[in-house]
């Protein structure tokens, strides 16, 4: 839609319901007979995001969308009291909030098993074998400048033999980068011969089912994977200068995964993980961000939007008067 600017217009002045997952763009408006629920593209985040952010608050395209898309929303979706509280304080929206958690999310809920098969079979590797998915998110000055590759420095060799000697089985890697580096030469032979390059893969989600161990730095998909409690580490050698230029709600000490600012020290985590602890961490680190997934977010959302489009506005209602937090 985004290349012919008259189908989006008309997709977005004939549609019933809009769901989307980022700002929106000028020039849209939407009428009183239309719902418009904003989902955002992430969830509990360890980057600071839109207004909280200095150099998006001095962005006056930035501002306008998000100003637009507040006015817009009948929703916001949420899986958790820290997003909820950017969305009032980054985002400017001051309507219902339905902490429903994340649609995306209700495949963790299910056997993983056929998953992983898929993803075997899709890339021709042994259903046995244990995945270590490592997914980092890219840098603001990556977008339009040079990529430096020494932030996506992670050992491989060294990682995949502590995780065999800490869990057993035979590691393999699938390396996800983020979409905003997608056609960026740079990274185009970063995996190696030996390393999967999944960057392409079209479904996130699966590539989170699928694996054994995930390794990213600020990335939110490390929330959602850990939702099947398995063992998830954060690996970042610039939090410092991410922390100067981006801004981030946490310290990296502060989350539930163990932290490597090296290689180094990454084989340490792996070698000391120790499972229960683990938990521990995690389970208070949901109650302290007021996290919230229940498997059924899929079914919550789509009852509300059928409903709307048959022309019933109650559950809608509803949702915005009993369930917004």
């Amino acid at each position: 839609l985004y290349n012919h600017p008259y189908k989006k217009a008309y997709e977005y002045s004939t549609a019933k319901a809009w769901i989307d997952t980022h700002r929106l763009v000028q020039g849209i408006k939407k009428s009183k007979n239309q719902m418009f629920i904003e989902t955002w593209h992430g969830g509990i985040a360890i980057k600071k995001l839109d207004g909280d952010v200095p150099k998006f608050r001095a962005n006056k395209s930035i501002m306008e969308q998000l100003k637009l898309t507040a006015e817009c929303a009948d929703i916001y979706i949420s899986n958790s009291n820290q997003l909820t509280d950017i969305y009032r304080r980054a985002f400017y929206y001051h309507g219902p909030v339905f902490k429903c958690g994340y649609p995306r999310n209700d495949i963790f809920f299910n056997d993983t098993t056929p998953v992983k098969k898929k993803i075997c079979e899709y890339y021709n590797l042994p259903f046995d074998s244990k995945i270590l998915l490592y997914a980092p998110t890219f840098r603001d000055s990556f977008v339009k400048g040079s990529i430096d590759l020494s932030v996506y420095n992670l050992d491989y060799k060294k990682t995949t033999s502590a995780l065999s000697e800490k869990f057993g089985g035979n590691w393999i890697v699938l390396v996800r980068m983020h979409p905003f580096l997608l056609e960026r030469e740079e990274i185009s032979n970063i995996c190696g011969s030996d390393i999967t390059d999944a960057t392409k893969y079209p479904e996130m989600q699966e590539l989170l089912c699928a694996c054994d161990c995930l390794i990213t730095d600020y990335s939110s998909c490390i929330f959602e994977t850990a939702l099947r409690n398995i063992p998830c580490f954060t690996y970042a050698v610039d939090f410092e200068a991410y922390k100067g230029d981006r801004g981030t709600y946490f310290e990296m000490e502060e989350l539930p995964f163990p932290y490597a600012k090296n290689n180094d020290e990454l084989i340490d985590n792996i070698k000391n993980y120790d499972y229960e602890a683990y938990l521990a961490d995690w389970e208070a680190f949901k109650k302290k961000t007021g996290f919230y997934e229940t498997g059924h977010a899929t079914k919550d959302i789509a009852y509300i939007v059928n409903e709307f489009i048959k022309g019933n506005k109650k559950p809608l209602e509803e949702v915005k008067k009993e369930k917004c937090i």
